[in-house]
Protein backbone atom coordinates (compact mmCIF):
# COMPACT_ATOMS: atom_id res chain seq x y z
CA UNK A 1 0.00 0.00 0.00
CA UNK A 2 2.67 2.53 0.61
CA UNK A 3 4.41 1.88 -1.94
CA UNK A 4 1.01 2.55 -4.64
CA UNK A 5 0.97 5.93 -2.08
CA UNK A 6 4.26 7.27 -3.31
CA UNK A 7 3.68 6.60 -7.08
CA UNK A 8 0.16 8.65 -7.10
CA UNK A 9 2.08 11.65 -5.08
CA UNK A 10 4.85 11.52 -7.43
CA UNK A 11 2.82 12.23 -10.19
CA UNK A 12 0.60 14.57 -8.66
CA UNK A 13 3.69 16.69 -8.22
CA UNK A 14 4.74 16.01 -11.89
CA UNK A 15 1.25 17.45 -13.30
CA UNK A 16 1.13 20.56 -10.64
CA UNK A 17 4.43 21.46 -11.96
CA UNK A 18 3.56 21.19 -15.44
CA UNK A 19 0.14 23.32 -14.96
CA UNK A 20 2.47 26.04 -13.07
CA UNK A 21 4.74 26.36 -16.14
CA UNK A 22 2.14 26.50 -18.16
CA UNK A 23 0.59 29.19 -16.24
CA UNK A 24 3.73 30.74 -16.48
CA UNK A 25 4.06 31.44 -19.96
CA UNK A 26 0.33 32.43 -20.45
CA UNK A 27 1.39 34.74 -18.08
CA UNK A 28 4.52 35.77 -20.15
CA UNK A 29 2.42 35.60 -23.65
CA UNK A 30 -0.21 37.79 -21.92
CA UNK A 31 2.39 40.35 -20.73
CA UNK A 32 4.23 40.27 -24.19
CA UNK A 33 0.38 41.25 -25.70
CA UNK A 34 0.11 44.20 -22.93
CA UNK A 35 3.41 45.75 -23.71
CA UNK A 36 2.23 45.63 -27.21
CA UNK A 37 -1.04 46.74 -27.11
CA UNK A 38 1.11 49.46 -24.68
CA UNK A 39 3.37 50.69 -27.69
CA UNK A 40 0.73 50.81 -29.87
CA UNK A 41 -1.48 52.89 -27.66
CA UNK A 42 1.95 55.32 -27.48
CA UNK A 43 2.57 55.57 -31.44
CA UNK A 44 -0.92 56.15 -31.79
CA UNK A 45 -0.93 59.02 -28.77
CA UNK A 46 2.20 60.45 -30.25
CA UNK A 47 0.60 60.74 -33.64
CA UNK A 48 -2.46 62.25 -32.94
CA UNK A 49 -0.14 65.10 -30.88
CA UNK A 50 2.33 65.50 -34.07
CA UNK A 51 -0.54 65.78 -36.29
CA UNK A 52 -2.32 68.48 -34.07
CA UNK A 53 1.13 70.38 -33.95
CA UNK A 54 1.52 70.09 -37.78
CA UNK A 55 -2.57 71.35 -38.01
CA UNK A 56 -1.81 74.19 -35.86
CA UNK A 57 1.59 75.52 -37.84
CA UNK A 58 -0.62 75.23 -40.94
CA UNK A 59 -3.40 77.35 -39.49
CA UNK A 60 -0.72 79.32 -38.54
CA UNK A 61 0.83 79.93 -41.43
CA UNK A 62 -2.55 80.13 -43.54
CA UNK A 63 -3.48 82.98 -41.14
CA UNK A 64 -0.13 85.02 -41.39
CA UNK A 65 -0.91 85.55 -45.07
CA UNK A 66 -3.51 87.32 -44.18
CA UNK A 67 -1.77 89.35 -41.22
CA UNK A 68 -0.16 92.25 -41.81
CA UNK A 69 3.38 91.85 -40.47
CA UNK A 70 4.19 95.11 -38.18
CA UNK A 71 8.44 96.23 -38.42
CA UNK A 72 9.94 98.56 -35.63
CA UNK A 73 11.27 101.49 -36.86
CA UNK A 74 14.36 100.44 -36.72
CA UNK A 75 13.91 97.34 -38.64
CA UNK A 76 12.37 99.83 -41.19
CA UNK A 77 15.25 102.47 -41.38
CA UNK A 78 17.37 99.16 -42.50
CA UNK A 79 14.79 98.44 -45.03
CA UNK A 80 15.38 101.72 -46.19
CA UNK A 81 19.16 102.05 -46.41
CA UNK A 82 19.36 98.23 -47.64
CA UNK A 83 17.15 99.73 -50.59
CA UNK A 84 19.27 102.77 -51.47
CA UNK A 85 22.21 100.48 -51.30
CA UNK A 86 21.14 98.17 -54.11
CA UNK A 87 19.55 101.63 -55.49
CA UNK A 88 22.95 103.12 -56.52
CA UNK A 89 24.35 99.77 -56.96
CA UNK A 90 21.60 100.22 -60.33
CA UNK A 91 22.51 103.98 -60.55
CA UNK A 92 26.00 104.41 -59.96
CA UNK A 93 26.19 107.92 -61.77
CA UNK A 94 23.75 109.16 -59.68
CA UNK A 95 26.09 108.95 -56.54
CA UNK A 96 28.04 112.70 -55.30
CA UNK A 97 30.92 112.30 -57.03
CA UNK A 98 33.16 115.03 -54.57
CA UNK A 99 34.20 114.09 -51.48
CA UNK A 100 32.31 115.72 -48.76
CA UNK A 101 29.01 115.60 -51.41
CA UNK A 102 25.59 114.77 -50.36
CA UNK A 103 22.95 113.59 -52.67
CA UNK A 104 19.32 112.77 -51.20
CA UNK A 105 17.11 109.90 -51.96
CA UNK A 106 13.42 109.57 -51.63
CA UNK A 107 12.01 106.29 -50.90
CA UNK A 108 9.25 107.06 -53.21
CA UNK A 109 12.00 106.40 -55.67
CA UNK A 110 12.36 102.86 -53.91
CA UNK A 111 9.10 101.65 -54.04
CA UNK A 112 8.79 102.66 -57.26
CA UNK A 113 11.68 100.74 -58.78
CA UNK A 114 10.43 97.90 -56.20
CA UNK A 115 13.38 97.87 -54.07
CA UNK A 116 11.16 98.08 -50.93
CA UNK A 117 7.02 98.63 -50.66
CA UNK A 118 5.29 101.32 -49.70
CA UNK A 119 6.14 102.51 -45.84
CA UNK A 120 2.33 101.92 -45.09
CA UNK A 121 3.11 97.98 -45.71
CA UNK A 122 5.67 98.12 -42.62
CA UNK A 123 3.67 100.31 -39.62
CA UNK A 124 0.94 99.70 -37.63
CA UNK A 125 -2.58 101.03 -38.89
CA UNK A 126 -2.97 104.97 -38.74
CA UNK A 127 0.47 105.34 -38.30
CA UNK A 128 1.82 107.77 -41.82
CA UNK A 129 5.56 107.62 -42.11
CA UNK A 130 8.25 109.14 -44.95
CA UNK A 131 11.63 108.27 -45.52
CA UNK A 132 14.39 109.64 -47.25
CA UNK A 133 18.28 108.48 -47.46
CA UNK A 134 21.08 110.55 -47.09
CA UNK A 135 24.27 109.62 -49.33
CA UNK A 136 27.66 111.37 -48.34
CA UNK A 137 31.01 110.69 -50.46
CA UNK A 138 33.65 110.24 -48.14
CA UNK A 139 36.93 109.55 -49.67
CA UNK A 140 36.60 105.97 -51.86
CA UNK A 141 33.66 105.47 -49.62
CA UNK A 142 29.59 105.98 -49.76
CA UNK A 143 27.81 107.31 -46.37
CA UNK A 144 24.48 105.88 -46.10
CA UNK A 145 22.16 107.84 -43.48
CA UNK A 146 18.29 106.65 -43.50
CA UNK A 147 15.93 109.20 -41.94
CA UNK A 148 12.27 107.77 -40.79
CA UNK A 149 9.93 110.37 -39.95
CA UNK A 150 6.04 109.18 -38.43
CA UNK A 151 5.39 112.18 -36.50
CA UNK A 152 4.33 111.47 -32.76
CA UNK A 153 5.09 107.70 -33.10
CA UNK A 154 9.15 108.30 -34.16
CA UNK A 155 11.46 110.36 -35.60
CA UNK A 156 14.97 109.53 -36.63
CA UNK A 157 17.10 111.42 -34.94
CA UNK A 158 20.89 112.33 -34.77
CA UNK A 159 23.11 112.08 -31.83
CA UNK A 160 23.72 115.89 -31.53
CA UNK A 161 20.47 116.92 -31.34
CA UNK A 162 19.60 114.53 -28.74
CA UNK A 163 22.44 116.06 -27.10
CA UNK A 164 21.25 119.21 -27.25
CA UNK A 165 18.08 118.81 -25.47
CA UNK A 166 19.34 119.68 -22.23
CA UNK A 167 21.27 122.91 -22.40
CA UNK A 168 22.14 124.46 -19.02
CA UNK A 169 22.92 128.02 -18.02
CA UNK A 170 24.96 127.01 -14.30
CA UNK A 171 25.76 124.10 -12.34
CA UNK A 172 26.82 120.43 -14.31
CA UNK A 173 25.72 119.97 -17.87
CA UNK A 174 26.13 121.54 -21.43
CA UNK A 175 26.89 125.20 -21.60
CA UNK A 176 26.43 126.94 -25.17
CA UNK A 177 30.17 128.55 -25.05
CA UNK A 178 32.54 129.96 -27.82
CA UNK A 179 30.35 129.09 -30.21
CA UNK A 180 29.99 125.40 -29.70
CA UNK A 181 28.01 122.98 -26.94
CA UNK A 182 30.64 122.50 -24.20
CA UNK A 183 30.17 120.00 -21.40
CA UNK A 184 31.42 121.51 -17.94
CA UNK A 185 31.41 120.28 -14.03
CA UNK A 186 32.41 117.28 -12.37
CA UNK A 187 29.42 115.15 -13.27
CA UNK A 188 27.77 115.08 -16.45
CA UNK A 189 26.07 112.44 -18.34
CA UNK A 190 27.96 112.70 -21.27
CA UNK A 191 29.30 109.04 -21.96
CA UNK A 192 29.29 107.43 -25.40
CA UNK A 193 29.26 104.08 -26.32
CA UNK A 194 31.69 102.70 -28.98
CA UNK A 195 32.16 99.60 -30.15
CA UNK A 196 35.98 99.36 -28.22
CA UNK A 197 34.35 101.06 -25.01
CA UNK A 198 33.30 104.38 -23.50
CA UNK A 199 34.15 107.69 -24.76
CA UNK A 200 32.74 111.14 -23.23
CA UNK A 201 31.82 114.16 -25.36
CA UNK A 202 33.76 117.68 -25.25
CA UNK A 203 31.70 119.16 -26.92
CA UNK A 204 29.84 119.99 -30.21
CA UNK A 205 31.54 121.90 -32.74
CA UNK A 206 29.44 125.00 -34.75
CA UNK A 207 29.15 122.25 -37.75
CA UNK A 208 27.61 119.90 -35.51
CA UNK A 209 30.30 117.21 -35.36
CA UNK A 210 30.65 115.72 -31.35
CA UNK A 211 34.24 115.70 -29.94
CA UNK A 212 35.15 112.62 -28.11
CA UNK A 213 37.47 111.71 -25.71
CA UNK A 214 38.43 108.38 -24.32
CA UNK A 215 37.48 107.67 -20.67
CA UNK A 216 40.78 105.68 -20.47
CA UNK A 217 44.53 106.23 -21.62
CA UNK A 218 45.46 103.24 -24.27
CA UNK A 219 48.54 101.80 -24.26
CA UNK A 220 51.25 101.94 -21.72
CA UNK A 221 52.62 105.80 -20.93
CA UNK A 222 55.17 107.01 -23.01
CA UNK A 223 57.43 110.12 -24.06
CA UNK A 224 55.47 113.01 -25.60
CA UNK A 225 58.57 113.10 -28.02
CA UNK A 226 62.09 111.63 -27.00
CA UNK A 227 64.80 113.83 -29.69
CA UNK A 228 67.59 115.09 -29.17
CA UNK A 229 66.78 119.13 -27.71
CA UNK A 230 69.48 122.02 -28.32
CA UNK A 231 68.47 124.27 -26.03
CA UNK A 232 68.56 121.77 -23.12
CA UNK A 233 71.71 119.81 -24.75
CA UNK A 234 69.60 116.83 -23.82
CA UNK A 235 67.17 114.28 -25.49
CA UNK A 236 64.56 116.08 -23.36
CA UNK A 237 62.48 116.11 -26.99
CA UNK A 238 61.59 118.95 -29.03
CA UNK A 239 57.84 119.93 -28.39
CA UNK A 240 56.39 120.19 -32.12
CA UNK A 241 53.50 117.95 -32.47
CA UNK A 242 53.86 118.06 -35.83
CA UNK A 243 57.18 116.22 -35.99
CA UNK A 244 56.25 114.79 -32.46
CA UNK A 245 56.45 110.78 -31.23
CA UNK A 246 53.38 111.70 -29.55
CA UNK A 247 51.54 111.99 -33.00
CA UNK A 248 53.09 109.20 -34.98
CA UNK A 249 51.92 107.15 -32.04
CA UNK A 250 47.96 108.20 -32.21
CA UNK A 251 48.33 107.37 -35.61
CA UNK A 252 49.84 104.07 -35.22
CA UNK A 253 47.04 102.89 -33.10
CA UNK A 254 44.13 104.43 -35.36
CA UNK A 255 45.51 102.29 -38.20
CA UNK A 256 47.70 99.48 -36.76
CA UNK A 257 46.76 98.61 -33.07
CA UNK A 258 48.55 96.13 -30.94
CA UNK A 259 45.75 94.11 -29.02
CA UNK A 260 47.89 92.75 -26.61
CA UNK A 261 48.98 96.05 -25.53
CA UNK A 262 45.94 97.12 -24.76
CA UNK A 263 45.97 100.09 -28.08
CA UNK A 264 42.76 98.85 -29.82
CA UNK A 265 40.21 102.04 -29.50
CA UNK A 266 37.94 101.68 -32.84
CA UNK A 267 36.65 99.16 -34.75
CA UNK A 268 36.07 99.30 -38.35
CA UNK A 269 32.45 99.80 -37.62
CA UNK A 270 33.38 103.32 -35.26
CA UNK A 271 36.01 104.20 -38.32
CA UNK A 272 33.14 104.62 -40.63
CA UNK A 273 30.84 106.96 -38.00
CA UNK A 274 34.31 109.83 -37.33
CA UNK A 275 35.03 112.50 -39.94
CA UNK A 276 38.80 113.84 -39.77
CA UNK A 277 38.90 117.27 -38.26
CA UNK A 278 41.80 120.25 -37.84
CA UNK A 279 44.07 119.68 -34.81
CA UNK A 280 44.74 123.25 -32.98
CA UNK A 281 48.32 122.55 -31.96
CA UNK A 282 49.73 126.17 -31.09
CA UNK A 283 51.37 126.67 -28.13
CA UNK A 284 50.68 128.67 -25.25
CA UNK A 285 52.30 129.59 -21.97
CA UNK A 286 50.89 129.47 -18.27
CA UNK A 287 49.45 132.57 -17.77
CA UNK A 288 48.03 133.04 -21.04
CA UNK A 289 44.42 133.89 -20.04
CA UNK A 290 42.68 133.14 -23.95
CA UNK A 291 40.28 129.67 -23.33
CA UNK A 292 38.09 130.39 -26.63
CA UNK A 293 40.63 128.32 -28.53
CA UNK A 294 42.18 131.34 -30.79
CA UNK A 295 45.81 130.75 -28.89
CA UNK A 296 46.21 127.14 -29.90
CA UNK A 297 44.34 127.09 -32.99
CA UNK A 298 46.86 129.86 -34.25
CA UNK A 299 48.72 126.58 -35.64
CA UNK A 300 46.26 124.03 -37.12
CA UNK A 301 46.79 120.41 -38.44
CA UNK A 302 44.31 119.36 -40.76
CA UNK A 303 43.00 115.83 -42.06
CA UNK A 304 43.41 114.25 -38.27
CA UNK A 305 41.72 110.83 -37.87
CA UNK A 306 42.86 111.35 -34.03
CA UNK A 307 44.48 113.99 -31.71
CA UNK A 308 44.82 115.30 -27.90
CA UNK A 309 42.87 118.00 -26.33
CA UNK A 310 44.13 121.03 -26.10
CA UNK A 311 45.00 123.34 -23.11
CA UNK A 312 41.44 125.61 -23.39
CA UNK A 313 39.27 122.69 -23.47
CA UNK A 314 40.17 120.95 -20.88
CA UNK A 315 40.13 124.80 -19.08
CA UNK A 316 36.78 124.75 -20.28
CA UNK A 317 35.54 121.77 -18.48
CA UNK A 318 35.69 123.29 -14.98
CA UNK A 319 32.96 125.26 -13.89
CA UNK A 320 35.45 126.59 -10.74
CA UNK A 321 35.31 130.21 -11.27
CA UNK A 322 39.06 130.65 -10.32
CA UNK A 323 40.02 128.30 -13.28
CA UNK A 324 41.14 130.60 -16.15
CA UNK A 325 44.51 129.98 -17.13
CA UNK A 326 46.96 126.57 -16.94
CA UNK A 327 48.73 127.94 -13.86
CA UNK A 328 46.02 127.84 -12.15
CA UNK A 329 45.86 124.97 -9.51
CA UNK A 330 41.65 125.47 -9.41
CA UNK A 331 41.30 123.77 -13.02
CA UNK A 332 41.41 120.38 -11.19
CA UNK A 333 38.01 121.31 -9.67
CA UNK A 334 34.51 120.12 -11.07
CA UNK A 335 35.98 118.72 -13.98
CA UNK A 336 34.91 115.32 -15.71
CA UNK A 337 38.06 115.37 -17.41
CA UNK A 338 39.94 114.54 -14.24
CA UNK A 339 41.46 110.93 -14.56
CA UNK A 340 43.49 109.03 -12.13
CA UNK A 341 46.22 108.94 -14.21
CA UNK A 342 48.64 111.47 -16.31
CA UNK A 343 47.94 112.36 -20.02
CA UNK A 344 49.37 114.14 -22.28
CA UNK A 345 47.78 117.45 -24.24
CA UNK A 346 48.65 118.17 -27.62
CA UNK A 347 49.27 122.20 -26.29
CA UNK A 348 53.06 122.82 -25.89
CA UNK A 349 54.78 125.33 -23.90
CA UNK A 350 56.05 127.97 -25.88
CA UNK A 351 58.55 129.26 -23.03
CA UNK A 352 61.05 126.10 -23.39
CA UNK A 353 61.18 124.15 -26.97
CA UNK A 354 61.24 120.80 -24.82
CA UNK A 355 58.06 121.27 -22.67
CA UNK A 356 55.00 120.04 -23.04
CA UNK A 357 51.66 120.48 -21.01
CA UNK A 358 49.97 117.02 -19.71
CA UNK A 359 46.85 116.36 -16.62
CA UNK A 360 48.72 114.47 -13.82
CA UNK A 361 46.58 111.86 -11.48
CA UNK A 362 45.33 115.15 -9.19
CA UNK A 363 44.30 116.68 -12.73
CA UNK A 364 46.40 119.65 -12.37
CA UNK A 365 47.66 121.29 -16.08
CA UNK A 366 51.43 120.93 -15.66
CA UNK A 367 54.61 121.45 -17.93
CA UNK A 368 57.35 119.08 -18.08
CA UNK A 369 60.01 117.41 -20.35
CA UNK A 370 58.47 115.79 -23.96
CA UNK A 371 60.53 113.01 -22.50
CA UNK A 372 58.05 112.71 -19.77
CA UNK A 373 56.38 109.32 -19.58
CA UNK A 374 52.15 109.57 -19.59
CA UNK A 375 49.45 108.05 -21.59
CA UNK A 376 47.66 108.89 -24.68
CA UNK A 377 44.37 109.66 -24.44
CA UNK A 378 42.80 110.14 -27.78
CA UNK A 379 40.54 112.66 -29.44
CA UNK A 380 37.99 111.79 -32.26
CA UNK A 381 35.20 113.51 -33.85
CA UNK A 382 31.59 111.69 -34.99
CA UNK A 383 30.03 112.79 -38.11
CA UNK A 384 27.45 114.86 -37.57
CA UNK A 385 25.10 112.62 -39.72
CA UNK A 386 25.86 109.78 -36.40
CA UNK A 387 22.29 108.55 -35.37
CA UNK A 388 20.89 107.92 -31.98
CA UNK A 389 19.77 104.78 -31.23
CA UNK A 390 19.55 104.61 -26.92
CA UNK A 391 20.86 105.70 -23.72
CA UNK A 392 20.70 108.76 -21.50
CA UNK A 393 24.19 109.40 -20.72
CA UNK A 394 25.14 108.33 -17.52
CA UNK A 395 28.30 105.40 -17.06
CA UNK A 396 25.48 103.13 -16.86
CA UNK A 397 23.20 103.98 -19.68
CA UNK A 398 25.39 105.78 -22.31
CA UNK A 399 24.51 106.94 -25.67
CA UNK A 400 24.42 104.13 -27.80
CA UNK A 401 24.69 104.89 -31.80
CA UNK A 402 22.93 103.63 -34.87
Amino acid sequence: MASKFNLVGKVNKIKTEDIDEEAEEVEDVKKKQDQKNAKKKMFLFMGIVVGLLCLLLLVLFISSLFVKKVYSFEDIEGIIKNASVTYFKNHPDLLPQMDGGIVELDTNNLVSEELMKPLSEYTKEGVVCTGRTLVEKRESEYLYTPYLDCGESFTTVELYKKIEENVVTSEYGLYKLNNDYVYRGENVNNYVELDEGLWRVVKIDSNNRIMLIKEKGVGNPLAWDNRYNNESQYNSGINNYRASRMKEYAEKVYSNPEENLREVMLSTNDKQKIVPFSLCVGKRSENDADNTGKIECSDILSNQNVGLLTASDYINASVDGNCKKIADISCQNYNYLRTDYSWWLATADKQKSFKVFYINNSGRILSTNAITSAYLRPVIYLNNKVLYKSGTGTEEDPFKLK
